[in-house]
């Protein structure tokens, strides 16, 4: 029960932190969300600051726990970079917080650096994920980009984040899938490949001539 009472006020937490201001997040306000008691919010969270910075630890679990399935599931080292820009590529994707909730946190990151520590951990896993991959895609002498797999990594999160602001400040101009088609085409240029966007997985690689 009590596993369960957390994630409900976890669950509340990115909720609220995701479709209003921060400054909007009450003990109040999370138990009306959850549908619980205050009391029993302040059973487990004594003050805003702790029910804030427990749901940030959360929300990066769940970001990198889903990231790291993509990374060890079985099959080709292409295609699980394209399941991962398929997954983030999303407004929503499933199983974690939308990135309005990510923005969000990026935009109180310059006055707090708790929250400025927080965003430089997912950062640095997500990146170190994606330069796993890569180097994986070296060794099996599938790819073979100018650059370390650490630099390709780093501006393809860091162009990757741009992308989701624009998702959610300008969805007309930036849908899902446009995002997912200029990520691809990012990544495919750093590896020396064409990431082609065909239906069917196995088609998707087309070498570049050398």
């Amino acid at each position: 029960m009590e596993a369960i009472r957390r994630r409900q006020v976890m669950d509340a937490v990115i909720h609220i932190l995701s479709t209003q201001d921060w400054r909007d997040l009450t003990i109040r306000e999370v138990s009306d969300v959850a549908g619980i008691s205050s009391g029993v919010v302040t059973h487990y969270f004594s003050n805003k600051r702790a029910l804030t910075l427990d749901a940030i630890n959360d929300a990066i679990l769940q970001y990198v726990k889903a990231l790291g399935k993509i990374e060890h599931r079985r099959g080709a080292i292409v295609d699980r970079l394209i399941a991962l820009i398929d997954f983030v590529s999303q407004p929503s994707p499933p199983g974690i917080p939308d990135w309005r909730f990510w923005l969000g946190l990026l935009g109180r990151m310059p006055f707090d650096r708790v929250l400025q520590a927080e965003v430089q951990k997912v950062h640095r896993l997500y990146a170190e994920i994606v330069a796993r991959l890569i180097e994986a895609g070296i060794e099996g002498r599938e790819f073979r980009p100018d650059r370390t797999p650490q630099d390709i990594a780093l501006k393809f999160v860091s162009a990757a984040v741009g992308m989701y602001a624009l998702m959610v400040a300008d969805p007309q101009d930036m849908p899902p899938e446009r995002c997912r088609r200029l990520l691809l085409d990012l990544l495919g240029q750093d590896l020396g490949l064409t990431l082609a966007e065909m239906p069917a997985a196995p088609a998707r690689l087309i070498s570049k001539p050398a």
